[in-house]
């Protein structure tokens, strides 16, 4: 399988390309573009959550112990002190980034429910409902949904593409455990995942907004309107002949 560095490379390079395409369109505005980055990174690490002893494990502990603090902070900072604050913040952030973690790698093993489609799933609709929840825009929440799902298919594919050994032709005793829809080995807590992939759906903000924005496109540009051949050609055109005329003169 990939490993830490490859994961965290291709989703963040994925992830500012697709960002910068819907900023480049009109569709969000920079600090929005930003954050879509930083969610498409972190799905792109998000299905080694199981991996007790993995790199993406304790980073992606320390990314959402950072951000969920920073959103309880930005909601009662205007209701408590500081002392409160601070208290409350380390409290929060040491929680999830220890207690929480300890408590996954009990639940789970490495490449089963975590490691499949079902969950990048299930956590796209999750991020989608807790945003829409906190007050955030409906197509900010399917967006931020959507760029979590994406990482996750991407590391998904990497690892699957990674059990292929091209250079001797053969499979690798991983192939076919990365790229699944759910995990056959644990059917009660798939059973779960798809129960609970319906509750969010049910719970999420309407679709229709955020596929009429995404279904608008005649602001994007590529690339600029003075890269065409014509203009390209004429410019080098234009730099002979003055540079021809330039000789010319010198002799």
């Amino acid at each position: 399988m990939a490993n830490f560095k490859t994961h965290l490379g291709t989703a963040a390079l994925t992830s500012s390309l697709a960002a910068t395409a819907l900023l480049s369109a009109g569709h969000v505005v920079p600090i929005t573009a930003l954050w879509l980055m930083l969610l498409g990174t972190i799905g792109g690490l998000l299905p080694d959550i199981d991996s007790d002893n993995s790199t993406s494990m304790a980073t992606l502990f320390r990314l959402f112990g950072g951000l969920i603090t920073f959103s309880v902070v930005g909601h009662i900072y205007q209701m408590v002190s500081m002392l409160e604050l601070i208290i409350y913040g380390t409290f929060c952030y040491f929680t999830i980034r220890y207690n929480f973690k300890a408590t996954l790698e009990k639940l789970t093993v490495h490449r089963g429910c975590c490691h499949s489609v079902a969950f990048i799933m299930q956590a796209g609709l999750f991020v989608v409902w807790l945003l829409h929840l906190l007050g955030y825009q409906e197509v900010t929440a399917w967006l931020s949904g959507l760029f979590i799902f994406s990482g996750g298919a991407v590391h998904l594919l990497l690892d699957e593409i990674y059990s292929v050994d091209l250079a001797n032709r053969r499979l690798k005793m991983s192939f076919g455990s990365a790229l699944k829809i759910f995990s056959p080995r644990n059917p009660f807590l798939s059973a779960l995942q798809c129960l609970l992939i319906a509750a969010l759906y049910v719970h999420s903000p309407p679709l229709e907004k955020t596929w009429q924005t995404l279904s608008h496109w005649s602001d994007f540009r590529f690339k600029p309107d003075w890269l065409n051949r014509k203009d390209v050609v004429g410019f080098f055109d234009s730099l002979l002949a003055s540079t021809r005329d330039s000789i010319h003169h010198g002799q």
